[in-house]
C-alpha cells in the first residue's frame, strides 16, 4: 500500500495548483467506483478523448442507478472539477488492479492530507489499536454511529457492518470506499443521536466508535433528544449542552445486544467531569456495564494533542467483576509532536487491557469499592501510580565538579582581564 499512497501523493501534487486537496480525492474515489462497478464502460472512457471523458464519467454513474442510491452514483459538483485533471485522474485508476488496496490508501491519504485539521477522521493508529483490542469479528455484527470513512470499521472484517455518518459528503465518499472493497454494509446518512436508521430492535454483537470528541448540542437539538429512546440517565429530561460524550457512550449502549461488547473513544475530561457525566459514571459502575478505561497517548490522533481514552463497555459483564485500569500514555514512538503507534505497541495495549500483564505497573483492575472511595472518579491517575526512578546523586561528587567548575571560571576571568589590559 505505501507505493500506491505515493503514487497518489504524486497525483495530488500534480493536481494541486488547479483543484482543492479534498475535491481531488473525491474525484478519484469516484472514478474509481465508477472503473470497479462499470468496468466495461470505464475501459471506453479510458481510451476516449479528454474532452468526453466527464461526460462519459456522469453517464456511467447513472447507469449505475438501479443498484446504488442516487447521490452515490453522481459525480462530483462540475464546479469542483478541473477537466485537465480528468485524463490524470482516469490514467491512475486504469493502471490500478487492487481496489481494496486503493481504498485504504484513500483512507491513509484523507487522514495525512485532511486529518491534521480534524480529530474526527481515524488514522492508523487508532485502526490498529481498536484492531488489536476487539481481534476476531468473523461471524459477528459490528455497528458504528460516527463511522467516518468506516475506516476501523473496515479493517475489523466482521460479518456485518451497520453504519452511520452524519456529513453527506463524507457519507458518499465513506459508501465508494466500502464498495471498492466488496464489504457487506449498510450505511445511512443520518445523525445517529438525533435519529438513527436503526431502532433499538436492532442490536449488535460489538459497537466501535470515534464519534466527535467534547461534543456540544445547541436549543434545537437539545429539545430533539429530550425522551431519545437511548438514553437511561435523567430520561425525559432537558440534556446538558456538553453532554455529548455522555450521550454516545448511552447510545453505544443501546445498541449493544444482552451479550456485546462497546469500545469507544472519547476524551479524558469524561472520567472525572461532575454534573451529567458524574450520573452517567455512575450508571456505567451501578451497573456493571464498564469493563476497561485506557488511557492513550497524547499526539495519538490527528488534530488534536489531547490523551483520549477508549471505554470499554460490556452488556455480559461477570457481576463483581473489577474495572480494568490501562495506563498507555508512553507507548508507542514520539516523531515530530506525533505518535506512532506500531503493531507490536497495539499487541501490548490490548494484553495489558485483557490482563494478560498482570504485574505490569501499567495494569490494575479495581473494585467498586475503590472506586466508590473515589467518589466514582475514573481518573487513571488515581488508581495507577507509577513509580519514577530518581538517580541518587553523591553530594561529595556533585560538590567537587562544582568546585572545579568554580575555578575554572576564575581562571577564565583572569585570562580575561589580562586581555582587556593588553589592548586597551
Amino acid at each position: 500500500m505505501e507505493h500506491l499512497t505515493k503514487q497518489l501523493r504524486s497525483l495530488i501534487d500534480n493536481s494541486r495548483s488547479s483543484m482543492e486537496v479534498p475535491h481531488i480525492l473525491e474525484l478519484v474515489t469516484y472514478v474509481a467506483f465508477i472503473a470497479k462497478e462499470n468496468s466495461e464502460l470505464f475501459e471506453v472512457i479510458v481510451n476516449s478523448g479528454h474532452a468526453k471523458q466527464l461526460d462519459m464519467l456522469i453517464e456511467a454513474g447513472k447507469a449505475l442507478e438501479e443498484n446504488y442510491p442516487t447521490e452515490i452514483c453522481s459525480a462530483p459538483d462540475q464546479h469542483r472539477i478541473d477537466v485537465k485533471i480528468i485524463n490524470l485522474v482516469v490514467s491512475f485508476i486504469a493502471a490500478i488492479s487492487n481496489f481494496d488496496t486503493l481504498a485504504k490508501a484513500l483512507r491513509e491519504m484523507n487522514a495525512q492530507v485532511l486529518g491534521r485539521f480534524s480529530a474526527d477522521l481515524a488514522n492508523l493508529n487508532m485502526e490498529r489499536i481498536f484492531s488489536a483490542l476487539v481481534g476476531d469479528c468473523s461471524g459477528k455484527s459490528l455497528y458504528d454511529g460516527a463511522c467516518g470513512l468506516a475506516r476501523v470499521a473496515s479493517s475489523l472484517n466482521s460479518e456485518t457492518l451497520c453504519l452511520e455518518e452524519k456529513n453527506r459528503s463524507t457519507y458518499i465518499s465513506a459508501y465508494r470506499l466500502l464498495a471498492l472493497e466488496n464489504k457487506h454494509f449498510k450505511l445511512a446518512n443520518t445523525d445517529s443521536l438525533l435519529e438513527s436508521n436503526f431502532g433499538l430492535d436492532k442490536q449488535f454483537d460489538l459497537v466501535v466508535m470515534e464519534p466527535p470528541m467534547a461534543q456540544k448540542f445547541g436549543a434545537d437539538e437539545r429539545r430533539m433528544l429530550v425522551g431519545a429512546p437511548f438514553i437511561e440517565v435523567l430520561k425525559d429530561k432537558p440534556i446538558s449542552a456538553a453532554a455529548g460524550d455522555s450521550l454516545w457512550i448511552q447510545q453505544a449502549l443501546s445498541k449493544l445486544n444482552e451479550t456485546g461488547k462497546g469500545y469507544i473513544l472519547i476524551p479524558q475530561g469524561f472520567l472525572f467531569r461532575g454534573g451529567y457525566d458524574a450520573k452517567v459514571r455512575e450508571h456505567l459502575l451501578e451497573n456493571e456495564l464498564l469493563e476497561a478505561v485506557i488511557g492513550l497517548p497524547a499526539n495519538v490522533l490527528n488534530g488534536t494533542s489531547i490523551p483520549p481514552v477508549i471505554l470499554v463497555l460490556n452488556k455480559n459483564k461477570p457481576a463483581g467483576s473489577s474495572v480494568v485500569f490501562v495506563d498507555a500514555s508512553e507507548i508507542g514512538k514520539s516523531n515530530k509532536n506525533r505518535i506512532t503507534i506500531s503493531e507490536e505497541d497495539a499487541v501490548l495495549i490490548a494484553d495489558l487491557a485483557a490482563g494478560k500483564l498482570a504485574d505490569d505497573d501499567r495494569y490494575k483492575a479495581v473494585f467498586m469499592p475503590e472506586i466508590r472511595e473515589q467518589n466514582n472518579e475514573l481518573n487513571i491517575s488515581r488508581y495507577i501510580v507509577r513509580n519514577v526512578e530518581v538517580e541518587e546523586l553523591d553530594v561529595e561528587q556533585e560538590l567537587q565538579i562544582l568546585n572545579n567548575y568554580q575555578v575554572e571560571f576564575e581562571q577564565s576571568q583572569k585570562t580575561l582581564k589580562l586581555l582587556l589590559a593588553k589592548y586597551q
